[in-house]
């Protein structure tokens, strides 16, 4: 369906009202409904006034026709009177001349009144004064003619002694003459007409008093439009700015109460509530990503404690497959020496006894090496014993580290715990790896064994990674770890273990506490280990675990954990640490 011009006009508005921001939406909003409601105002008080001053003209117009008709019946009314005046005057010379000057005198007003109301009905269009003037205009200009004409027949009259009766004649012969019968049917004329004319003045009167409310009616009507006008601009400025951000925070709401990342919200503008909706789909898209990547890290930490727990458990199974056998190696073991060094005796007397033994004897003998057998057997056996004692020594680590039972805080020897995870570590050391140990007077410290064994496990397996490493690149290298514990200020201990190696960079420096940070290759490294191993120290222990390392130089790792920390202050299960808010089984290996 094709839109219409409206529409697209319309569309084409609302596109361009849009990509306006805010501040240019509430200014030129209310700017149009403020500048509608003046305009409506003033278009209402440019009509009402035009109403009013056309009816105000009209009502100008009938007054001064009404004045102009008034005064043209008061002088021909003084006419009249004028005429009746002359006759007594006719005996008073200086009155008479008075008269006959004030009667010239309305004669010339009248003619004056006469021009203007001609001139005003021409001017103003008033048909029906014209008409009538135009009717009855000879019948004036006669009547006043006779009228100038009588005053000289009248005039010698002054002085005869019948000129009263004479001029009383003069005059009741012009009254009854046709010029001033016509004149006076003129004057009845306008006098209905001045009858008409003020009924027009009190119709007048009465449309100015309409005029006057209408123009109150209009003003009241175009301000009331107006406003009406400027409210609904205004409402609709209003919830053109409010619906984006309903619409917003509508879908931040969901976001947070459905945990739907999926959801969108619509960018309908371009104002700052348009860059706004974008950010907020930009941070719910990468909200959902850090969720799938929390979820992989999580996955890859249950399968790591799978893998651990099952090491723990397997280390755990083979401890006790081992110990007994190895109980039961040195239990006899000690029999056996007793019963060798029985025989041994009984050798040695026999052969004191018979200095002189057979040919067979002395062959035998020769092909045993008697003499290096009687030396070399109780050696061998104190070996075995020493070999039985390393064995039930490893087994013991063994099971201490791969301990499971560490749910409640324990106070832990340190050094132990170290020494222990060092023997599990002995094979490793043996490859040209110098260890010193400087252990000071620390005290027992409260805390998870199974879970300290996990830390040194970690950094310590990290340090001899680096020396193997720097050591193949060198081989003239001298690798050395080196441990050191000590107290500080009587309520903390702090362990240090350094190495010698290749040292971490700088900006690796301040991500390897970071889970899955490594910088082993894919396959090697899981990224876990110190990540755990902090976890441990500072969670789990409210300890403090840095690092400081150079390159080519070596790194060193300093544990920090307090002596005196209340048990109850340890929470939550001692198999589990708390990484990047999601909690994550912790095994023991």
């Amino acid at each position: 369906m094709t839109a219409t011009p409206e529409l697209r006009y319309f569309n084409s508005v609302q596109q361009r009202f849009h990509r306006l921001s805010i501040r240019q939406k509430i200014f030129y909003g209310y700017g149009v409904a403020l500048g509608i409601a003046i305009l409506g105002t003033t278009v209402g008080l440019v009509i009402g006034d035009r109403y009013f001053q056309q009816a105000r003209q009209h009502h100008l117009l009938i007054d001064e026709e009404g004045n102009l008709l008034s005064s043209l019946q008061g002088e021909l009314l003084q006419i009249q009177i004028r005429q009746q005046e002359i006759v007594p005057f006719l005996q008073q010379p200086q009155a008479l001349q008075r008269g006959i000057s004030d009667f010239k005198n309305d004669l010339a007003e009248v003619e004056t009144l006469l021009s203007q109301t001609q001139e005003f009905s021409q001017t103003n269009s008033q048909g029906d004064l014209q008409a009538l003037l135009t009717k009855h205009n000879s019948t004036i200009v006669g009547y006043i003619e006779q009228l100038r004409s009588l005053i000289p027949q009248i005039l010698p009259l002054s002085s005869q002694p019948e000129g009263a009766i004479k001029a009383q004649q003069l005059i009741s012969k012009f009254s009854q003459s046709q010029d001033a019968l016509k004149f006076y049917q003129f004057a009845h004329e306008l006098t209905n007409f001045a009858k008409t004319v003020q009924e027009r003045q009190e119709g007048a009167d009465v449309a100015k008093n309409k005029a006057a409310l209408m123009q109150a009616q209009i003003l009241l009507a175009s301000m009331l439009l107006s406003v009406a006008i400027a409210a609904i601009l205004a409402f609709y400025t209003s919830k053109i700015i409010a619906h984006p951000i309903n619409t917003v925070t509508n879908i931040a709401q969901r976001v947070t109460q459905e945990a739907n990342f999926d959801l969108q919200a619509p960018v309908t503008t371009e104002d700052e509530v348009g860059a706004l909706t974008s950010s907020l789909n930009q941070l719910i898209q990468q909200v959902k990503h850090l969720l799938e990547e929390q979820q992989a890290e999580a996955q890859v930490r249950l399968i790591q404690s799978e893998k651990m727990s099952s090491l723990g458990r397997m280390l755990a199974g083979v401890a006790h497959e081992i110990n007994n056998p190895i109980n039961f190696i040195s239990g006899n073991l000690i029999h056996a020496k007793t019963y060798t060094n029985d025989l041994l005796s009984l050798l040695q007397t026999y052969i004191a006894e018979v200095p002189h033994p057979s040919t067979a004897l002395q062959t035998l003998t020769e092909e045993i090496d008697l003499e290096f057998l009687l030396i070399d057997l109780p050696k061998l056996f104190n070996s075995m014993e020493v070999g039985a004692d390393r064995t039930r020594e490893i087994v013991r680590s063994l099971k201490d580290f791969s301990r499971l039972d560490d749910e409640e805080m324990q106070l832990v020897e340190l050094h132990a715990c170290i020494d222990s995870t060092l023997l599990i570590l002995n094979n490793r050391l043996k490859n040209g790896i110098s260890l010193v140990r400087s252990y000071g007077e620390i005290p027992l410290i409260p805390g998870y064994t199974g879970l300290l064994y996990q830390v040194f496990m970690n950094i310590l397996s990290n340090a001899i990674d680096a020396l193997e490493e720097k050591s193949a690149e060198n081989p003239e290298f001298l690798p050395k770890i080196t441990i050191v514990t000590e107290c500080w200020q009587n309520d903390l201990v702090i362990v240090r273990i350094a190495d010698n190696g290749s040292g971490i960079s700088p900006e690796n420096q301040k991500k390897i506490f970071e889970t899955f940070f490594t910088t082993k290759p894919r396959g090697i490294g899981t990224g876990l280990g110190l990540a755990i191993a902090y976890q441990i120290v500072v969670e789990k222990h409210q300890g403090k675990i840095t690092c400081q390392s150079e390159l080519n130089r070596g790194t060193e790792f300093a544990l920090t954990l307090p002596t005196l920390r209340p048990f109850d202050k340890a929470q939550g299960n001692a198999g589990s640490v708390t990484a990047a808010g999601i909690a994550v089984p912790i095994s023991h290996p």
